[in-house]
């Protein structure tokens, strides 16, 4: 299962970020705004976004499609602003990818979601985080 793979990895990740002062961020991106752009069928523009961030994303990056519509991206050894700077790039080579399906995609909000590890600014813990998002993407 996929799913169990990517939070095996991010658990391997945050422990190592743990163990040796380093830090990890995660990035979700919320795909199921896809549905209105192109009505029922918005498989093939999930896939298509998916390999988009695949092709921008760096190689030690991990990502994966959570519930048929969360796309995940596990950055090893990247900070919150690091990750806040990825997600930016990442919304705007997705509207661009939008547009296609009409000129209003490019004022698209994507839904997206940031965790990191050690985060100063108070928020959500990541593996608080990635427990609500395995919870969510198997109901």
């Amino acid at each position: 299962m996929i799913s169990q793979s990517f939070f095996n990895r991010a658990s391997v990740e945050l422990k190592r970020a743990e163990r040796y002062r380093v830090f990890v961020s995660l990035i979700v991106l919320d795909l199921r705004f896809t549905r209105d752009l192109v009505g029922g069928e918005s498989r093939s523009l999930i896939e298509e976004i998916e390999q988009l961030v695949c092709l921008n994303a760096r190689n030690c990056d991990h990502i994966a499609l959570l519930g048929g519509h969360c796309l995940c991206l596990l950055c090893p050894e990247t900070p919150r602003q690091g990750a806040e700077i990825a997600a930016r790039r990442l919304a705007g080579l997705i509207r661009q990818e939008l547009s296609r399906y009409g000129n209003h995609s490019l004022q698209q909000v994507i839904p997206l979601e940031l965790a990191s590890y050690p985060d100063a600014a108070g928020a959500k813990s990541i593996v608080l985080f990635l427990e609500e998002l395995q919870q969510r993407t198997c109901n």
